[in-house]
């Protein structure tokens, strides 16, 4: 049976949930955390079923004190429950390989990516439900940050999970934001793009392959 974008969102907020509904509202500053990765319930959670997935082998102090960054495992393991197999989305500890494949499948024009990587200001980078918004956390401008869409090597990145789209703002899931499972509100211009200057964001993987 076909995996569809409700697939990935139930999957997410499934864990949004399980977190406590953390959130995030980079328009009005207003955060609301539940719990947190330095519960070590919550660091026994990430690595029996994030790490299970996306690899690596972090111990629950790693976690707990911030010395391992796991956004990018709960990632994998959202799309790994919603059915998917690492050929259709790259589970990994790193953003940057699945924002890698999927920017060089929108260069190359492969029809049977998942989703395609667009440059932040092209005009089809309009994040929509069951996309995916990247930024860069390096140490560069917002303008720099750009450049990062043509970097081959890995590089320093998070991605979020477009949950909900009103007019002028989406609602997004990402993991270990704020040592937790979030859902940021982030403002949209009139145009529909990302309008947000506390990341440094520079890709949209819009979805290709799914319904």
């Amino acid at each position: 049976m076909p995996k569809t974008v409700a697939d990935i969102i139930a999957a997410v907020n499934q864990e949004w949930n399980h977190w406590g509904k953390s959130t995030w509202n980079l328009i009005s500053g207003k955060i609301n955390i539940a719990h947190k990765d330095d519960d070590r319930n919550f660091a026994k959670y990430v690595i029996a079923n994030y790490n299970r997935i996306g690899g690596g082998s972090p111990s629950e102090l790693d976690i707990m004190n911030d010395h391992y960054f796991w956004s990018a495992v709960g990632i994998s393991f959202v799309f790994h429950a919603a059915g998917f197999n690492k050929s259709e989305f790259p589970f990994a500890q790193a953003h940057s390989v699945w924002l890698r494949k999927f920017i060089a499948a929108k260069k190359a024009n492969d029809p049977t990516a998942l989703y395609h990587g667009y440059k932040l200001h092209d005009p089809q980078a309009t994040p929509d439900v069951g996309d995916l918004i990247g930024y860069t956390y390096a140490k560069v401008s917002h303008q720099q940050a750009q450049a990062y869409y043509d970097k081959t090597g890995s590089y320093p990145s998070h991605t979020d999970i477009v949950v909900a789209r009103r007019e002028r703002e989406i609602d997004v899931i990402g993991f270990n934001v704020l040592d937790s499972v979030t859902k940021k509100t982030i403002a949209l211009t009139p145009s529909g793009h990302i309008n947000d200057n506390d990341h440094k964001w520079f890709v949209v993987l819009k979805r290709k392959n799914l319904r």
